[in-house]
């Protein structure tokens, strides 16, 4: 296991010196926190820096939110928090007024649509517009750096959740998500990245030794941040993704559908794939799946008892979870198309043609086959973005 330093690790083993003498915003939330789980605020605090107001991205300052989220007051400091997932998505001229520079410190875990890295995007335009530098300490991407997937977003900059024209697993640290959409967004900002340490694009979260905190409510292991990539790309279809449950993205279900019948499909559509040899030379399988029943206290089908699958992963390095999506959605659409409706996927896997060929059933192969060219053109261009080897 390494020893691996985010960039406020970096940062502030230097005494935060770059950012001395200037008034700051912090773009950030609870995710924010050094080795020693010690917040970006209180540091910057300690060190005497002149923080002026805080930005929030989705789920708020504190993490813990699954609606949009008001501004207010950090009630211990009693700076202003201007919520970036409400009335307003982007900071606007009066929330930076008065600042020399925007600070962001935010873990994302590497799919395209989650919101942060949007969030990011809009924070280092607005900061460009304004003069203002942006320094982005950066964190290790949790689902490896190394593996670079699915299609390319089609109809990009059209919602929070599908802005940015990258692979739905797009392999990007935030850092280097920042400089690809400085140069993809003609911004020209003053942008600074404070490089993480000891960080290899091969390595997981759990090889870095540092403190996993729950990005959002529904991620709260890096198990789940990979299962999200599969999982989290069928949850505008008519099931549960386990939201409203103690194993959010582990457990797929809906009332209408029959567990036995799901997990034997899905068991042969999808495990069968990801058969891989172990070290040993043993046969190993990368997922299962097991019949399951289960209740969500909230979200979809609260209340409602759910039959499904739950979905244990046993090998990492084998699990493909793009293809595991569309393998599931497949059999999912073949047993129940009326209910499962396989046309709602379209803007989280973020290309239409891939989720009419779903609809069509059409082999999984031949939909991956389709978006491989631009796929691979995209990462001969994001090489120049890399920050790590």
């Amino acid at each position: 296991m390494a020893d691996t330093l985010t960039g406020l690790d970096v940062l502030a083993a230097d005494g935060f010196a770059p950012l001395q003498g200037l008034r700051l915003g912090l773009v950030c939330n609870h995710t924010a926190v050094d080795r020693q789980r010690r917040h970006l605020l209180d540091l910057a605090l300690q060190h005497g820096l002149q923080v002026q107001a805080i930005l929030s991205p989705e789920h708020g300052f504190a993490g813990k939110l699954d609606e949009h989220v008001s501004s207010g007051v950090h009630e211990p400091t009693g700076l202003p928090i201007h919520s970036l997932y409400g009335q307003h998505q982007r900071p606007t001229p009066e929330m930076l007024e008065g600042l020399d520079a925007l600070v962001y410190d935010i873990a994302d875990i590497g799919v395209r649509f989650y919101t942060y890295t949007t969030t990011m995007t809009h924070c280092l335009g607005a900061a460009a517009e304004a003069g203002l530098p942006f320094f982005l300490l950066d964190r290790p991407n949790p689902i490896r750096g190394d593996i670079v997937e699915g299609p390319i977003l089609d109809d990009p900059r059209s919602r929070l959740s599908a802005w940015h024209a990258l692979p739905l697993r797009h392999g990007f640290t935030s850092g280097e998500l920042a400089l690809w959409a400085d140069a993809e967004y003609a911004y020209g900002a003053d942008l600074r990245v404070v490089r993480c340490e000891g960080w290899r694009r091969d390595m997981w979260f759990h090889d870095t030794g540092l403190p996993w905190v729950n990005p959002s409510p529904n991620i709260r292991n890096p198990r789940q941040a990979l299962l999200y990539v599969a999982i989290g790309t069928l949850e505008a279809c008519h099931i549960s993704v386990g939201r409203g449950t103690d194993t959010p993205f582990e457990v797929i279900g809906a009332p209408w559908m029959d567990d036995l019948q799901a997990a034997a499909a899905l068991n042969e559509a999808v495990a069968a794939r990801f058969i891989a040899l172990s070290e040993t030379g043993a046969m190993n399988r990368a997922a299962t799946f097991s019949p399951i029943a289960f209740t969500p206290y909230e979200r979809e089908f609260v209340g409602e008892e759910c039959r499904g699958v739950f979905i244990d992963l046993h090998d990492w390095e084998a699990f493909e979870p793009v293809r595991a999506s569309l393998q599931i959605a497949e059999a999912l659409q073949r047993l129940w198309p009326e209910e499962f409706g396989a046309a709602r996927m379209r803007h989280l896997l973020g290309s239409a043609a891939a989720t009419e060929a779903v609809v069509q059933l059409r082999p999984v192969e031949e939909i991956m086959a389709a978006w491989q060219d631009e796929l691979a053109a995209f990462q001969a261009g994001a090489r120049q973005y890399r920050l790590y080897e």
